[in-house]
């Protein structure tokens, strides 16, 4: 919880990268796993949205919210009609030519109304499917390059709504283990605040081409991970 909390504080996403791995090697049960995850992946934040609320862009974050409801609804359909490692590896394959096309540089995108709808479409699809739900806003603000703090501020605010309707859903679908969330997210939680704090302290300190090499870096183990792990 201490690595996962640092590592999302530090690049503003991938929790779940650092902890599904080590959780599902620990013997937790994969309900457990994803439930824990967006629990606590929500909950560290809410802290780093407070503190860099005047960095954020609410324009982008609520594109990317509103375009992540119907990918939270493919991506469980998608579930249920197609092989899961077949989302899982593709996805992954997907993530990683975007990184290394990315990491090769460019001219900044402008920002429209359509890409940040289509990040958050990807977003909803990976969070059902692979639990990935950070990494198309994440790829989104970097081709735009967005200021390192309005990267933190606006993914944290994306994560709080984003994570929030997919714990609904999940329930709804009697797929969170509640029960098994208490006392065990409890006593887990205040590590996990303790490594955002630092990641975030750290962030603020890096230089701009600094941190954004260490996201693509973030965003290629990602989808590596998606990719081997299926």
């Amino acid at each position: 919880m201490l690595l996962a909390g640092f590592l999302s504080g530090a690049t503003g996403f991938g929790f779940s990268l650092v902890s599904t791995p080590l959780l599902l090697a620990g013997g937790f049960s994969l309900p457990f796993v994803v439930a824990m995850n967006l629990t606590l992946g929500l909950l560290t934040r809410i802290s780093v949205a407070v503190h860099l609320r005047a960095h954020l862009t609410p324009r982008r974050v609520w594109l990317l919210t509103l375009g992540s409801l119907p990918g939270l609804v493919l991506g469980t359909v998608a579930l249920t009609r197609l092989d899961p490692a077949f989302i899982r590896r593709a996805a992954g394959l997907v993530v990683i030519l975007a990184a290394i096309g990315l990491a090769r540089g460019g001219a900044p995108i402008p920002s429209r109304t359509g890409a940040p709808l289509l990040a958050g479409v990807a977003a909803g699809f990976l969070g059902a499917t692979t639990s990935l739900n950070g990494v198309p806003p994440a790829l989104l603000m970097t081709r735009e390059r967005a200021a390192p703090m309005s990267f933190l501020a606006d993914l944290a605010f994306f994560f709080i709504l984003s994570n929030g309707m997919t714990l609904v859903l999940l329930h709804n679908r009697g797929a969170v283990e509640l029960a098994s969330l208490f006392p065990t997210g409890a006593l887990w939680l205040p590590t996990a605040l303790l490594g955002n704090f630092l990641g975030v302290r750290l962030a603020r300190r890096l230089p701009e081409r600094i941190f954004r090499a260490v996201a693509l870096s973030v965003i290629a183990v990602s989808g590596f991970i998606a990719l081997i792990g299926a």
